[in-house]
């Protein structure tokens, strides 16, 4: 029912939609996901596309209004703001399933079923993963993990000069990825959308461990395509996360639109 919702409000903003199906691996009764891709201009002869994605599933017993229904709205108002606006340029826009499915494997499978199926013609030049981006608080102080503070100074420094305070989006990067991530931390910072942001980029030589990889950013990664994870940083300021607390009345509107805002200005810039 989620994915059909979807697939009717691209078709709603007038946006092609596609369905792109695949097999939950090692299950213990066999499960189809179903990832819902949405194609602006698709036929545009040029460059190759930007990518916005977010994964509508969510764990059982959560309604997922921040994990990730937050992360679905603002990528369905990205499409209807650049179809407005009659932006003229190609951007694939994907809702992606099974990225909570952890038992008995890693879940992030409609994101790898995704990229291992891309044809050349439709590799992004970049991708913008939407994952958890509407919680704040006022009272909570935001946490990373311990080790994090020593080896990302950048993004720390920058929790400091916040005051710790949980109003912020983080960016993850790495390679490629790391020029996007600084473009949008740019347009971030003006004065319209004056959102505060964690820069977390990692080196080539830090290994990926779970914490980096937690998205569905890491199947891009792995393809080496530039990509970032744009979130609240999820169980590490949200008190309801992967609960059934996950309910809309806990979500920040304005801290999402202004996410939305952000990767916006970011895909008009990427045609410049």
């Amino acid at each position: 029912m989620a994915a059909e919702w979807i697939a009717a409000e691209f078709e709603h903003i007038g946006i092609e939609v596609a369905r792109q199906t695949f097999d939950i691996p090692q299950q213990s009764t066999e499960r189809t996901g179903i990832n819902i891709i949405g194609e602006l201009n698709r036929t545009a002869n040029e460059s190759p596309p930007v990518l916005i994605g977010a994964h509508y599933d969510t764990v059982p017993e959560s309604p997922g209004a921040d994990d990730n229904a937050s992360g679905v709205v603002a990528m369905l108002e990205c499409a209807r703001m650049l179809v407005e606006t009659g932006f003229q340029h190609r951007v694939t826009f994907v809702a992606f399933d099974a990225e909570e499915v952890q038992q008995p494997v890693e879940g992030l499978h409609g994101s790898t079923a995704f990229v291992e199926n891309l044809k050349p013609n439709d590799r992004p030049s970049a991708a913008l993963i939407l994952e958890s981006i509407g919680f704040s608080s006022s009272t909570i102080k935001q946490q990373l993990p311990g080790s994090f503070r020593f080896l990302f100074r950048r993004a720390y420094k920058a929790l400091k000069r916040q005051s710790f305070e949980a109003r912020s989006l983080l960016i993850l990067s790495r390679s490629g990825g790391i020029n996007v991530s600084r473009s949008l931390e740019q347009i971030a910072s003006q004065s319209e959308i004056n959102l505060p942001i964690l820069p977390l980029e990692v080196p080539h030589w830090i290994p990926l461990v779970r914490n980096l990889r937690r998205s569905d950013h890491a199947p891009f990664w792995q393809a080496n395509i530039p990509a970032v994870m744009i979130s609240d940083t999820g169980n590490f300021r949200n008190p309801h996360y992967h609960q059934p607390t996950d309910t809309p009345e806990t979500v920040d509107a304005t801290l999402i639109a202004k996410a939305a805002r952000m990767v916006l200005e970011y895909v008009e810039r990427s045609v410049d």
